[in-house]
């Protein structure tokens, strides 16, 4: 199994990071609890699945990856506290102990994603999504919102280009 599947101590698959064709079909509802809408519909869409003792399956967490220009903005990222609730307390310690749900999936779409492109961009105005970010690698920049991750190097130049261009877009 990869690294963004957890397992308990007796060896059983709780959780895992995915990314899937269409997201709205596993992520409407709990989008709709957050942002009163539907999930984005243009891809990329990375989800953490819980799978319960049963075997039943239930949305964990998202993470939507839009493409734009060579950089991937970052978005709609939520969790599931309905799913967080059904889990055991060993489990939501491994999970804790992998800095979270938001935390596991964007290092997933870090190693997925990397190769593509020259930086990630989020639009992030809450605090404790903000401390995850920030703990997974994202770092502030001169607004008020938005973050970035540099993960290659790139000139002050391009930054600047790069920054410039995601912020004239508005919200994402």
């Amino acid at each position: 199994m990869s690294e963004f599947t957890l397992k308990t101590a007796d060896g059983r698959a709780f959780l895992t990071i995915t990314e899937v064709a269409e997201g709205p079909f596993f992520v409407n509802e709990l989008f709709r609890r957050k942002f009163g809408s539907d999930g984005p519909d243009i891809p990329r869409h990375f989800i953490a699945f819980y799978k319960d003792t049963a075997g039943a399956l239930h949305v964990a967490g998202f993470s939507h990856m839009m493409r734009f220009n060579r950089v991937y903005l970052s978005g709609g990222s939520c969790s599931d506290g309905n799913t967080l609730k059904r889990m055991s307390d060993e489990e939501l310690a491994i999970v804790k102990a992998h800095g979270g749900i938001w935390a596991m999936i964007l290092r997933h779409c870090w190693t997925r994603l990397d190769g593509e492109c020259d930086a990630y961009f989020g639009h992030c105005g809450d605090p404790r999504a903000r401390e995850v970010a920030l703990a997974t690698g994202f770092e502030v920049t001169h607004t008020p919102v938005h973050i970035v991750r540099w993960h290659k190097p790139l000139s002050v130049e391009r930054k600047t280009e790069l920054l410039d261009s995601v912020i004239a877009i508005g919200l994402f």
